[in-house]
């Protein structure tokens, strides 16, 4: 999947469509294409090639004129529209909200304004198409103490630090701190402080709250003395922030309580894959099979389940077999035994792949993260440069 945010930029004013571009010039997670609106349609999708995921359109003087006549194309299977306005008045206001405008920006536009309006734009255009925008990955222990934040620690690393993808770990864990010992770091801001300002939250401001590693991982969990009550009361913000999260980063891994309630059911609604982390045990593979019934319930399918069975012996009683018997459908992976090596790396607070690169524990998480992120298209690169490229480019300028 490709996680750049498709944006067209419009206006009948070439400055404008200039400052646009330098604004937007440092957020690489948007793929820009410019366009020079002229004379007759006032459409800026008017015979487009492709379907961007939102439109920013400068108003020139002739704004009101040019809004008057979007109001007369149908609203369904659009984009979201951003309008802006040097001169935006209430009237002009009126006839944005009227032409479909997501969102109207009056007055000398600030970069933080415009970032902000952009992400939540990507996200209804995320949730109408019934995509993400990022892969959002559940990770969930079958019985508790499976190796589930052991599993999604090092498996968000080896996202942000081999494959170089943005990547966030998130845990909502509210009575141990269960991410920061496994890199060695104190967390800067708790989630509960995020929830709370999940509303005016913009790009800047939410990496600002994270904690980032050495390795561009971001973090972000409850700090210890927060009780669950609090996480309950904020599950409308917590979807909001969910949604925030997959559309500024590629990657975001959840460690989530082996619970069913309000808060959980915010990320499994949003999950494009659970990793169900089993081990070889009876009563490991009776609450497995409880957990599947929880995920139907939110409309998760056997295909979108992955179950890692954890410090995986193959003399065990349980086999593989037994596993694949008792989750049917559902994808089954391994980790293998290695005790010591992994309490070395959990109490140094170094990740497997840093600690113990060759070990065949390593491997395997290598394996599971190459799993999770099949499918991806790569990412282009350039974007920007073509689009402003382009932009210089009278011959490659657009004619609606």
């Amino acid at each position: 999947m490709n996680a750049r945010t498709k944006v067209l930029l419009a206006s009948r004013s070439k400055p404008a469509l200039q400052e646009l571009a330098a604004k937007l010039a440092k957020e690489s997670r948007y793929e820009l294409q410019l366009r020079h609106v002229e004379n007759g349609h006032s459409d800026p999708l008017h015979g487009l090639s492709f379907v961007p995921d939102v439109v920013v359109f400068a108003l020139t003087e002739r704004g009101d004129h040019d809004l008057s006549e979007l109001m007369k194309e149908p609203h369904s299977n659009r984009p979201p529209m951003i309008v802006t306005a040097a001169q935006g008045n209430a009237q002009t206001m009126r006839l944005a909200m009227q032409a479909g405008a997501r969102d109207f920006l009056p007055g000398a536009l600030s970069t933080e304004d415009l970032v902000a309006s952009l992400d939540r734009a990507a996200a209804q255009s995320a949730k109408a198409a019934g995509l993400r925008a990022a892969s959002l990955i559940a990770v969930v222990n079958a019985k508790g103490g499976s190796g589930a934040t052991f599993v999604a620690s090092n498996v968000a690393y080896i996202m942000s630090a081999v494959t170089g993808r943005s990547t966030v770990l998130m845990s909502l864990d509210m009575q141990f701190e269960s991410l920061a010992p496994y890199f060695d770091v104190t967390l800067k801001h708790g989630l509960i402080q995020v929830l709370e300002s999940a509303k005016e939250l913009d790009a800047v401001a939410l990496d600002a709250f994270m904690t980032q590693h050495g390795s561009g991982l971001r973090l972000l969990a409850p700090r210890p003395e927060s009780s669950f009550d609090s996480l309950n009361e904020h599950s409308a913000d917590l979807a909001m922030l969910l949604d925030k999260m997959t559309v500024q980063y590629e990657r975001v891994l959840v460690d989530m309580p082996r619970r069913g309630d309000r808060y959980t059911g915010a990320v499994l609604e949003r999950a494009t894959r659970i990793v169900l982390v089993v081990q070889q045990t009876v009563s490991h593979l009776r609450d497995a099979k409880r957990m599947m019934q929880i995920f139907r319930e939110h409309g998760i399918g056997a295909e979108q389940v992955l179950a890692v069975v954890n410090r995986f012996e193959k003399g065990s009683l349980i086999s593989m077999d037994d596993v694949q018997r008792a989750l049917p459908n559902v994808q089954v992976v391994s980790i293998p035994s290695d005790f010591k090596t992994v309490a070395e790396s959990i109490n140094l607070g170094t990740p497997m792949h840093e600690h113990a690169r060759s070990s065949a524990v390593t491997k395997a998480l290598t394996n599971l993260a190459k799993t999770l992120g099949s499918g991806d298209e790569q990412q282009e690169s350039g974007g920007l440069g073509k689009a402003i490229s382009n932009f210089l480019r009278k011959d490659t300028w657009s004619r609606a």
